[in-house]
C-alpha cells in the first residue's frame, strides 16, 4: 500500500512506522523537525497546491492518515482547516482510505456552572471533523476519525514538545501549570495510535465512524509534578486556576470491535521521557564551543575590532617604512581602504576610509600644519575623497557579488530541492514498476508460471508425476505438507504414493475410507473438502481426482498456515488440483491402454523396458523424501504367470523383470520394519524373495540403464541401414 502522513506528525519515528505499517511504503509531509527518510520512507514538501496534486498524482495513495495540531497540548500551530480542505479537495474523486486523528479538545465536557461551554479550539476540532464526515457523505469517501488524548512518545524528545518545555522551566528552578492540581491528565502513547491505526486498516470498512479513544490511567498533574519534582531538587511548582475537563469515559467500542486497549501509561514513561530530554540537552552542550559561539553572535564587534587592529598594523608599518625610497611612494592607507572594502563590503570600506582619513589628519598635524588649511583648501580634499570613494566603490562591488553569489546560492537551493523532490518520485517510479514486473513474471499463480506447470506435468509415468506434483504444489502454494493417495480398484483402501520431505510422519500409509466418510462425501459432491472446524487428525484440504465418476486419488495439505485458510488460497489450490488431476488422469489412461503391451508374454510381469523405468522414478523419489520403497528379488522358478505372486500384493506394488532376467517386487512406500509382513504373505502363497540392498540396487539400475541405453542405439542403427534392402526385396517379391 502507499500510505500519506501529513499534520501533526512530530512524534513519527521509524519504529512507529515499522509498527503500524510493517509492509507498506510510507510518504511524510514534510514538516519542520521530521525525521530523515530511508528506502521505505519518504519526505516531501507539499506545502503548495501544484505540489499537492503532483505527489497525489505520482504515488496514487491508497491511505491517508490526518494528524490534528490539537495532539499537541498548548499547541500554537494553526492552518490545520485550510490543509485538511485542500487534501480532501485533492482526493475527493478518488479511491482512498481516510482516516483522521483528532485531538481531546472535542470530547472535553465542563461543569455546569462554568462561564463558557466551548473553546475556540473545540470549535477547530470539531470543524475539522465536520469538514472530513462533509466530504465522506458528498464524495462517497471512506473515512474514519479517531478522538484521541493528547499524544506522547518515549522515544523521540521533539514528540513531547509540551513535556520539552515543562523540562525547559524545571532546569530554570521553577515549573507552572495551568491545569489544577487535581486535574486528571489525558495522554496517550504514540505506541498504543499505532497498534490501533493498524488493527482499524487491517479490518477496514467503507462506512463512516467516529471513534473515541479512552484515558483509562488515573494520573493528575499533581501527579505528574512529582516526578518532575523528584528529578529536580528544590523546584518550584505553581498552578493554575483552569476550569475542570472531564473526557468521557471508556465506551468500550474499540475492544469490543479490534481487541485494542491502551497499554502505556504516562506514570510510567516519563522517567523515559526525561532521560531522553536530558540525553539531547547534554548533546546540544557538548556541541557548543563558547568563544566561536560568542564570535558568531557578535560578528559586527569582531569585524570593526579587526578593521581598528589592522589600521594600528598599518599605521606601525607606515611609520617603519617612511624614509624608504621606494616603500614611501606607496600609500598604504589607501591599500588598507580598498581590502577592507573588499573583505567586508560597503560598510565596513566607509568605516576603514574614515579611519584613513583620520589617521592622514594625524600625520599632518604631527608634522605641524594647522587644521584650518587643510579644512579651507579644496585641494587638500582629494586625498580624503579618494578614501571614501575607494572604500564605497570596493564595498559596493563585494556588496554586489555577495548579493549575486546568495541569489545564486537560493536559487541553486531551490533547484536541489525540486531535484530532489523529482529524484524521490523517479525513484519510487522504478521500485513500484520493478514491483509489477516482479508481480507479472515471478508471480506463483501467474500464467507464465502456469503454463510453466503444464509443461512440468507433461508426464506419463504415474512415478514421476506424483513427484512433479507434490514439488508443483510446494512452490506454488507455499505449504510443505503434502500428500497423494492412490485409491485401491475396491474403493475401500487409499495408498500413500508420495509426500513432501520430511512430512511422512504426518500421512499414514494406508487408510481404510469408511473411517472417512465425511472427506469422501464431501469429495464425490464438491471434489474439495476443507477442514473448517480445525478437527484433530485430519488434514486441512482435501481434493478428489477421479476417473469416470469414480475417485482415484486425493490430494492432502496435512498444515495450513492462518493466512491460507481463506478462500484465495481456497481458490488456488482448488485450480493447482484441477491441473494435477488433467495429468493424472492422461498418465492412468496412458498406463491402462499400454498395460499389456508392457507384459512379459504370457505373464503378468512387466517386461525390463517398463518396470526399469518405475523403479527409476520410485529411487528419485526416496532421494527427494517424498516416499519410500523396498526392492525384492523372487527366488525360484515359475511355473505359472505371476498371479499367485499378484494376489499376494498389494495393487500399488509393480512387478517385473530386468535385464539379469530375475523377477522383482517394488513395494511402493514400505519400510524394512513392515518386511516381516510381506514374507509373512509371501510364504502363505508359497514363495520367497529376498531384499535387494541400496547399494546393490543403484549398481543393478545403474548397469540396467546402460544396457537399455544401448540397445536402443542398437535398434536405431540397423532400422537406416535395412530399409534400402527391404525395399528392394519387396519389389522383387512384386516382380
Amino acid at each position: 500500500m502507499e500510505v500519506l502522513l501529513v499534520g501533526n506528525t512530530d512524534f513519527i519515528t521509524k519504529q512507529w512506522i515499522q509498527h503500524a505499517f510493517p509492509r507498506d511504503h510510507v510518504v511524510i509531509a514534510e514538516r519542520e523537525g521530521t525525521v530523515g527518510g530511508n528506502d521505505r520512507l519518504r519526505i516531501v514538501n507539499m506545502s503548495g497546491s501544484n505540489t499537492l496534486a503532483e505527489t497525489l498524482t505520482t504515488y496514487e495513495f491508497d491511505r491517508i492518515v490526518f494528524f490534528s495540531e490539537n495532539l499537541t497540548p498548548r499547541s500554537d500551530r494553526d492552518g490545520n482547516l485550510g490543509a485538511l480542505r485542500r487534501l480532501l479537495h485533492a482526493i475527493r474523486n478518488r479511491q482512498t482510505q481516510m482516516l483522521m486523528v483528532s485531538g481531546p479538545e472535542s470530547e472535553f465536557t465542563y461543569p455546569e456552572n462554568a462561564d463558557v461551554s466551548d473553546t475556540s479550539k473545540s470549535l477547530m476540532s470539531r470543524a475539522l471533523e465536520e469538514l472530513c464526515l462533509y466530504y465522506a457523505r458528498t464524495y462517497r469517501l471512506e473515512a474514519k476519525i479517531i478522538r484521541c488524548p493528547y499524544l506522547y512518545a518515549p522515544e523521540r524528545n521533539g514528540a513531547t514538545a509540551y513535556f520539552g518545555r515543562l523540562f525547559e522551566q524545571a532546569s530554570a528552578g521553577s515549573i507552572s501549570f495551568r491545569e489544577r492540581e487535581q486535574q486528571r491528565t489525558c495522554f496517550l502513547c504514540a505506541d498504543d495510535l499505532a497498534e490501533l491505526i493498524y488493527r482499524m486498516f487491517d479490518d477496514w470498512t467503507a462506512e463512516s465512524e467516529v471513534f473515541h479513544v479512552p484515558n483509562v490511567f488515573n494520573f493528575t498533574y499533581g501527579d505528574l509534578a512529582d516526578v518532575i519534582s523528584a528529578a529536580f531538587p528544590g523546584l518550584s511548582v505553581t498552578f493554575g486556576e483552569d476550569r475542570p475537563q472531564s473526557y468521557p469515559a471508556d465506551d468500550h467500542a474499540l475492544r469490543l470491535r479490534y481487541g485494542w486497549s491502551p497499554r502505556y501509561s504516562l506514570k510510567q514513561d516519563l522517567p523515559l521521557v526525561l532521560q531522553r530530554w536530558k540525553e539531547a540537552r547534554a548533546r546540544e552542550q557538548s556541541e557548543k564551543h563558547p568563544i566561536w559561539d560568542f564570535l558568531r553572535n557578535h560578528s559586527k564587534p569582531w569585524i570593526a575590532f579587526e578593521i581598528c587592529v589592522t589600521f594600528i598594523l598599518e599605521e606601525l608599518l607606515r611609520a617603519a617604512v617612511q624614509g624608504d625610497s621606494q616603500l614611501g611612494t606607496v600609500d598604504l592607507r589607501l591599500f588598507f581602504v580598498m581590502i577592507v572594502g573588499t573583505m567586508y563590503g560597503m560598510n565596513a570600506g566607509v568605516f576603514a576610509a574614515a579611519l584613513a582619513c583620520a589617521g592622514m589628519a594625524l600625520s599632518y598635524a604631527s608634522n605641524g600644519a594647522s587644521f584650518a588649511p587643510l579644512f579651507y583648501d579644496t585641494s587638500n580634499w582629494l586625498a580624503f575623497v579618494v578614501y571614501f570613494v575607494a572604500g564605497a566603490v570596493c564595498g559596493y562591488v563585494q556588496m554586489r557579488n555577495r548579493e549575486n553569489l546568495r541569489f545564486m546560492r537560493d536559487e541553486n537551493s531551490l533547484l536541489r530541492e525540486r531535484l530532489a523532490l523529482l529524484r524521490d518520485l523517479y525513484h519510487d517510479v522504478l521500485d513500484d514498476r520493478r514491483m509489477l514486473r516482479g508481480q507479472i513474471i515471478g508471480r506463483r499463480d501467474s500464467f507464465g508460471k502456469m503454463y510453466a506447470m503444464t509443461r512440468e506435468l507433461d508426464e506419463v509415468l504415474p512415478q514421476k508425476l506424483y513427484h512433479a506434483a507434490i514439488r508443483i504444489m510446494q512452490d506454488t502454494l507455499g505449504g510443505d505438507s503434502f500428500g497423494i493417495y492412490r485409491i485401491d480398484n475396491g474403493g475401500r483402501f487409499a495408498r500413500l504414493v508420495a509426500a513432501s520431505p520430511q512430512a511422512e510422519s504426518l500421512f499414514s500409509k494406508s487408510v481404510l475410507l469408511e473411517n472417512y466418510v465425511n472427506i469422501v462425501t464431501a469429495l464425490d459432491h464438491g471434489g474439495l473438502w476443507v477442514n473448517r472446524n480445525l478437527e484433530q487428525n485430519l488434514p486441512m484440504y482435501a481434493a478428489g481426482v477421479h476417473d469416470d465418476g469414480k475417485l482415484a486419488a486425493v490430494i492432502v495439505l496435512a498444515k495450513a498456515q492462518p493466512d491460507q485458510m481463506n478462500l484465495y488460497f481456497q481458490n488456488l489450490f482448488t485450480i493447482m488440483c484441477g491441473l494435477m488431476q488433467s495429468a493424472m488422469m492422461r498418465a492412468f489412461d496412458h498406463e491402462n491402454v499400454t498395460r499389456q503391451t508392457m507384459l512379459v508374454p504370457g505373464t503378468e510381469f512387466l517386461n525390463t523396458q517398463a518396470f526399469l523405468p518405475k523403479v527409476l522414478a520410485a529411487n528419485e523419489l526416496k532421494h527427494a523424501h517424498m516416499s519410500n520403497h523396498l526392492l525384492l528379488r523372487v527366488e525360484g522358478t515359475w511355473q505359472d504367470d505371476g498371479s499367485r505372486l499378484r494376489g499376494a500384493l498389494r495393487q500399488t506394488d509393480e512387478v517385473g523383470v530386468l535385464q539379469d532376467g530375475n523377477v522383482y517386487v517394488l513395494l511402493n512406500q514400505v519400510s524394512e520394519h513392515e518386511l516381516p509382513i510381506i514374507n509373512g504373505r509371501l510364504t502363505q502363497a508359497g514363495l520367497h524373495a529376498k531384499l535387494v540392498s541400496a547399494h546393490e540396487e543403484d549398481s543393478l539400475l545403474a548397469e540396467a540403464s546402460e544396457q537399455v541405453a544401448a540397445a536402443s542405439q542398437a535398434d536405431e542403427t540397423p532400422r537406416s541401414d535395412a530399409a534400402p534392402n527391404d525395399s528392394a526385396s519387396h519389389e522383387g517379391g512384386a516382380a
